[in-house]
């Protein structure tokens, strides 16, 4: 199932010819589309032209309201040319990149996805939070891969050693910020980036980050039972006791019992306070089935 889950994200990524490359690589991709969409003939639609010339206004609420009509027209091309205003280096004002992230957020598509992922390096928290907000409204389920960078990195594992392309968001609140956007989001897809922070081999060293985590795993596998075999893994693997915790909560949440054999294990624990909330919740889970 984890095998099948893996070959469909790799062709939501290269149908979309996004990630198929690393954040750095898609960045320069979209950047080079800008800027041969501005300089060939007839590539800009002339009712857009205009709009695009006042993103270089000095004022930032003109760029701002350009970027506002940009985002009701909609459509790939109006997403390419705010790129510009999704980029730090080429737009000053945070007010307007996250202008500028709401209005992809609201455009979508594939285009917006990719002109989005520039917001994922902003030096400015807000903006990077603002992105992964949009990021989910602009894909869905496409979102998954670009909001998984903010969480656990653009990396590779290759030759026995992880390569890491982007690190992962140094800040807690965005990084919370991803997971709530993928609980959102819900489906299978999540499932895997979460899990990954969870007690993937680069799982997250802030316990409050695995926590949410859990949690998200827990709202998801109402849906997904698969779900109870990462839990479990994250039970048998993790060493804070607040976080333990979550897990076996979160495992009283899978469809189909298919938490039970995680409750189980809990219910071993040498810990009286997890054997004790282990076997609080198993019971539950058989009083309500």
């Amino acid at each position: 199932m984890r095998v099948f889950l893996y070959l469909t994200i790799g062709l939501l990524l290269t149908t979309g010819s996004a990630l198929a490359q690393t954040l750095d690589e898609m960045i320069k991709t979209v950047q080079k589309e800008y800027q041969t969409i501005i300089t060939t003939s007839g590539k800009v639609p002339a009712t857009l032209q205009p709009l695009h010339l006042q993103l270089s206004d000095s004022e930032p609420m003109v760029r701002i309201r350009a970027l506002q009509g940009l985002a009701l027209v909609g459509g790939p091309a109006a997403a390419l040319l705010m790129a510009p205003a999704m980029g730090e280096g080429t737009e000053s004002s945070a007010a307007v990149r996250i202008e500028a992230a709401r209005g992809l957020g609201e455009v979508g598509g594939q285009q917006a996805l990719k002109v989005l992922g520039l917001g994922l390096k902003d030096s400015n928290p807000t903006v990077r939070m603002r992105v992964l907000e949009s990021l989910r409204w602009a894909g869905t389920v496409f979102a998954v891969p670009y909001i998984n960078i903010a969480l656990n990195g653009d990396v590779e594992f290759k030759d026995g050693a992880w390569i890491v392309h982007h690190p992962q968001d140094n800040m807690l609140g965005v990084r919370l910020q991803a997971i709530r956007m993928l609980r959102k989001i819900g489906t299978q897809f999540s499932v895997q980036p979460l899990a990954d922070a969870l007690a993937g081999p680069r799982k997250d060293g802030n316990a409050a980050i695995r926590k949410a985590a859990a949690d998200a795993l827990g709202e998801i596998g109402k849906k997904e039972r698969d779900v109870a075999r990462d839990l479990q893994f994250a039970y048998e693997n993790e060493t804070d006791m607040g976080v333990k915790l979550e897990i076996i909560g979160s495992l009283g949440l899978v469809r189909d019992r298919a938490g039970l054999p995680g409750l189980q294990i809990a219910m071993q624990d040498p810990n009286l306070t997890l054997r004790m909330r282990a076997t609080q919740v198993y019971g539950r889970i058989l009083g309500l089935q």
